[in-house]
């Protein structure tokens, strides 16, 4: 089932124009974002698919990584730091950014939602690493 306050707080990032599906597969939530823009001139692509997901227990289980269309590289051809692992999920590949942003801080539903983590994704694209 897909949480009430998990829809609630999509409906901000829509309002924000931010296109996606959420899909319950496996215990899991799904959100993929269809073309979420990227920062110009960091990577080989501008824009990707980008996928998270959490549980049916949003807002007390949250998000910790991101994933983005396998082929999304640096400028350079490299893969980003930390993101150089392949992942299967909903039925195609996904590059895994392996970023934690809460520094060894447990997630605070009081404090933490959908909307403070996509915030989060945005400033680890802008770094382009």
């Amino acid at each position: 089932m897909i949480p009430d306050e998990l829809v609630q707080d999509m409906q901000v990032l829509k309002e924000q124009g931010l296109e996606y599906t959420i899909t319950e597969h496996e215990s899991k939530v799904y959100i993929v974002f269809k073309d979420y823009p990227l920062p110009v001139g960091l990577f080989n692509m501008e824009k990707t698919d980008l996928m998270i997901f959490t549980t049916p227990h949003y807002p007390n289980a949250g998000f910790d990584m991101f994933w983005v269309d396998e082929k999304l590289l640096l400028k350079n051809n490299a893969p980003p730091k930390a993101g150089d692992v392949i992942e299967p999920h909903l039925q195609r590949n996904w590059r895994r950014f392996s970023y934690h942003p809460y520094n060894g801080k447990p997630w605070n539903p009081g404090e933490d939602s959908v909307i403070s983590f996509m915030s989060y994704v945005d400033q680890r694209l802008r770094k382009g690493d």
